[in-house]
């Protein structure tokens, strides 16, 4: 309660929030000057000699001697109010002027590939849930002889199978040569967010149930994109096995009568098309088999291919090279003809609504189809090289030439070009907010290095990136980037991260046995086979 004598004060600007602390010193130095006095201005309330000495008697208006305060005095209250009010607001901009040069710039677009990760500003510990992974997914097997293969099933819940160290580039001990005989056929799905085990399927007896005894062997194991449906491809005794399973129980809702396996078996899957394919014979034309994924006990096509086996699955239809032209199957099952040829193609990325690779046989240049097979655009031979894929463009970096060029996805223009400077490719980061594009310089010999963050929209080098020997930049979260680093296990389990404004690096975690990202949060394997969840000792956040 205000007395009524007091006299009302507006309230003073709020002081400027420190939004950012690491590599202020390097900011500082990028900050613009703040309002102020610049040479060759007077400041408000000098005398102004100078300017009347240029310009004599002409157009001197002298106020009489404290005529501000008398207008004050005789101004209305509410007038006074509106006047205070303003004065707040001028000085509290001035201030966010002043500071917004200095503060770092983080992006605001949701997570590239649909996988938020945790911004971990402070270097973690292994404190968060845990789970002993060798008694859920391998009974029995050495821990050493062990390592774990994780795939995202939507946001907050991966997938999880157990593999032979030997499947990572490890030598088997001499204990692990049988001991891993038909590991990996658990499956399990676990929410990150808790450590929750939701369910464990073990493949083998899909395959037992199918009469196959001998030892078993899961290829492959994916989320299917727009259903609540995990695609399995399994083996035994010689043959191949499709099963699906419900994500949401991981039940088994249907499987595939046995096929012969064979070397040049081909496997495919996107959206609800499923392909398999086999060479019949050395020189023979590749035999295919389309399947919808919900109804994996019906074939909706089979037909002949090409010598050389050239095939795309889409999510909603097979493309199909032949040896004069290419067909296009959709899931009612009636082929057509697509509308360019997919042997033209030398390899290719796929879009949401269009298909882009290289042109083949020009080696310049690279071109987008729909999914219907219609050209949409064709970049300029100027764009050559190796590709890869950021979030705004098609990255291509060509090495003889040096070049680093960034092609728009939507129309096929090189936003960008410049020199490579070294930089072997550029990729974009999954989970990353903005669409820098990151480009990996490796120093000589067994040097350490570096990747340069280059503005999506220009090229322009936003920071350098100091890496040790051999690291690989895995993802992003709003503020924070993360690589893996070898380490002590001869394998990636040493996770560096680094600030994406500054560049600079936060921390670095050395893990025992295995770091692994699940489905946007971050995990320790140590030598026992326990995954513990990484957190950070306190949460930082980090203003927008």
């Amino acid at each position: 309660m205000t007395d009524a004598g007091d006299r009302w004060r507006p309230a003073p600007p709020p002081p400027a929030a420190t939004v950012w602390e690491p590599g202020a010193d390097r900011a500082a130095d990028r900050v613009s000057p703040a309002p102020g006095p610049q040479p060759g201005h007077d400041l408000p309330g000098d005398d102004g000699g100078a300017e009347e000495a240029r310009t004599g008697d002409r157009g001197r208006s002298r106020r009489p001697p404290g005529g501000l305060r008398r207008r004050w005095r005789r101004a209305s209250s509410g007038r006074r109010l509106v006047s205070a009010y303003l004065a707040v607001v001028v000085a509290t901009a001035l201030v966010s002027v002043a500071l917004a040069p200095g503060q770092p710039v983080y992006g605001d677009r949701t997570p590239w590939q649909g996988i938020s990760y945790d911004d971990l500003r402070e270097e973690p510990t292994a404190t968060g849930w845990s789970i002993d992974l060798g008694t859920v997914l391998a009974p029995d097997t050495p821990a050493e002889c062990l390592r774990y293969r994780d795939e995202p099933v939507g946001a907050g819940r991966v997938l999880l199978r157990a593999a032979g160290a030997w499947t990572y580039g490890f030598a088997n001990d001499s204990d692990c040569g049988s001991a891993t005989a038909g590991v990996g056929t658990r499956l399990a799905l676990v929410d990150t967010a808790d450590g929750d085990v939701l369910w464990v399927h073990d493949v083998a007896e899909d395959l037992a149930a199918a009469g196959l005894s001998g030892p078993a062997e899961v290829a492959s194991a994916t989320a299917v994109d727009g259903s609540d449906l995990v695609l399995v491809q399994a083996r035994a005794d010689g043959r191949t096995v499709l099963i699906t399973l419900e994500t949401s129980s991981g039940e088994t809702r249907q499987r595939t009568p046995p096929t012969a396996t064979v070397d040049s078996e081909q496997f495919q899957a996107s959206g609800r098309v499923v392909v398999s394919g086999w060479q019949p014979s050395e020189g023979a034309a590749f035999r295919y088999r389309l399947r919808d994924v919900r109804h994996l006990g019906r074939i909706l096509w089979e037909g002949s291919g090409s010598v050389e086996g050239q095939v795309l699955a889409l999510p909603d239809r097979l493309v199909v090279a032949r040896s004069t032209s290419t067909v296009q199957i959709g899931l009612d099952g009636r082929p057509s003809t697509w509308r360019s040829d997919l042997d033209d193609l030398g390899g290719y990325v796929v879009r949401p609504d269009a298909v882009v690779g290289p042109v083949r046989g020009v080696d310049r240049g690279f071109t987008a189809v729909g999914l219907d097979g219609a050209t949409a655009w064709t970049s300029s031979p100027a764009a050559s090289g190796a590709y890869s894929a950021a979030r705004s463009c098609l990255t291509v970096t060509d090495l003889g030439d040096d070049r680093l060029s960034c092609v728009d996805w939507r129309t096929g223009e090189v936003r960008w070009s410049r020199p490579a400077d070294g930089a072997s490719s550029a990729d974009g980061l999954p989970g990353q907010t903005d669409d820098t594009v990151y480009a990996t310089v490796s120093a000589p010999g067994d040097g350490p290095q570096s990747v340069r963050a280059l503005d999506g929209a220009t090229g322009s080098t936003l920071a350098t990136i100091p890496l040790p020997d051999g690291a690989v930049p895995v993802a992003a979260s709003r503020t924070v980037g993360y690589a893996l680093a070898f380490g002590s296990s001869g394998g990636r389990s040493t996770l560096v991260a680094f600030d994406l404004a500054s560049g600079d690096t936060l921390w670095s975690y050395a893990g025992q046995l295995q770091v692994a990202t699940w489905a946007g949060s971050f995990v320790e394997v140590d030598v026992d086979g326990v995954a513990r969840r990484l957190v950070a000792p306190s949460p930082e956040v980090v203003a927008p």
